[in-house]
């Protein structure tokens, strides 16, 4: 099966010079061999001993995943490396089995080295220096002196800047879950008197439906006073007031892909003009970034351009511009003054703008495409909270 990642992973390893690559993030691991690798919550987050690997060649052929037990049975219907090497992790279901977490991850470890021949010659090992497990380096060091450990995590971090026509497949599909979220938002927000935890659960109920199945998501909703200031998080026990705001900032993750897309809304009532204003600020600040979102500008040119949108109406831009969006809900680049990255056809980004005040709060975010010709494309492009 054709891996279209794994190749722009392979090409930018070969310019650093590395051989082979040892991959241990859930991020990139996800990224190379289109396995969604699962996010440890709940018991696996302390059973399995080691985090799901992902080792490949660069130039020879031969690429193996190692995932505990748990996992390696979707593993091997979803990767597209050649071999899933699995073992055993604490056995819940047959507790006089003998528990060996560690013994197994590293015997599970050593066969995938030798079935890749890390042990022929020398060779340049690219790994990722922030999430290899000790007992990894332990193995590599004392058994495989003929390996050279570089690191791969900004070669791959390029690779994923630009996404595949598949990753843009995927992108889409998530973000009508929040499509799907925001349009029930606003539904929740035309009558006050319900609490944070009802809106909340109709809106992840709604989501749930809409994907039929497990959904894995993180974000915030926020009514009330507690919008002046930036992510108090939420829902809380609030009831909701005539004439309050709703900010609803929703981030699912389906197939390994995140949406990150934000809304505000006013509940039960007519905006104010103060929130009129603060909406209509927002609004123009995140329209101002998206036409700056185009081939050969920098990732600053956007932060630029959306945060001088603010200034005819007296407010400061409240924190970033946004950032890019895949196999992690917050990855490079990032729009912020010091990212001077050349923006590329393909990028998709989260353009998130925002002002917080005593009296209102404006916040915008959506998905865009970097197109080669003309804007980019906005999706899903869902109502504002505010009419203005």
């Amino acid at each position: 099966m054709a891996n279209e990642e794994l190749g722009r992973a392979q090409d930018e390893l070969q310019k650093i010079g590395a051989d082979w690559a040892l991959l241990s993030s859930a991020e990139n691991v996800t990224y190379v061999s289109q396995y969604e690798v699962p996010i440890d919550f709940g018991p696996l987050a302390n059973l399995s001993y080691g985090p799901v690997l992902a080792l490949f060649g660069v130039d020879d052929p031969g690429s193996y995943l190692v995932a505990n037990g748990y996992y390696a049975g979707g593993a091997r219907q979803q990767a597209t490396f050649d071999e899933v090497f699995g073992f055993d992790i604490l056995q819940v279901f047959e507790p006089y089995e003998a528990q060996m977490p560690r013994e197994n991850f590293v015997a599970a470890v050593r066969r995938a080295f030798q079935q890749a021949g890390l042990y022929k010659g020398k060779l340049r090992l690219a790994v990722e220096e922030r999430t290899l497990p000790l007992a990894v380096t332990r193995i590599l060091m004392e058994e495989f002196p003929n390996v050279e450990l570089i690191e791969a995590g900004p070669a791959v971090e390029t690779a994923r800047k630009v996404k595949t026509e598949r990753e843009m497949g995927l992108l889409k599909h998530v973000a009508e879950v929040v499509n799907v979220a925001q349009k029930e938002m606003l539904v929740q927000t035309r009558e006050a008197g319900k609490t944070e935890f009802e809106m909340w659960s109709a809106v992840t109920e709604a989501m749930h439906e809409y994907t039929g199945g497990k959904l894995f998501m993180s974000g915030e909703l926020v009514c009330g006073p507690r919008n002046k200031s930036v992510a108090p998080g939420g829902p809380i026990r609030y009831v909701t007031q005539p004439g309050d705001l709703c900010e609803f900032d929703i981030s699912p993750r389906i197939d390994g892909y995140w949406a990150d897309m934000a809304n505000v809304m006013v509940i039960g009532a007519e905006p104010t003009e103060v929130q009129k204003m603060y909406a209509r600020a927002a609004r123009d600040s995140f329209y101002a970034g998206a036409e700056a979102l185009r081939p050969g500008n920098r990732a600053c040119d956007v932060y630029e351009a959306a945060a001088r949108a603010y200034d005819k109406y007296g407010l400061k831009l409240g924190h970033y511009v946004g950032h890019g969006i895949g196999t992690t809900v917050n990855e490079a680049p990032w729009f912020v003054p010091s990212d001077e990255t050349v923006l590329e056809p393909g990028m998709v980004f989260c353009i998130e703008t925002g002002a917080y005040g005593e009296e209102a709060t404006g916040k915008c975010e959506k998905t865009l495409i970097v197109r080669h010709n003309g804007g980019p494309e906005i999706f899903p492009d869902f109502e504002w909270g505010i009419q203005i």
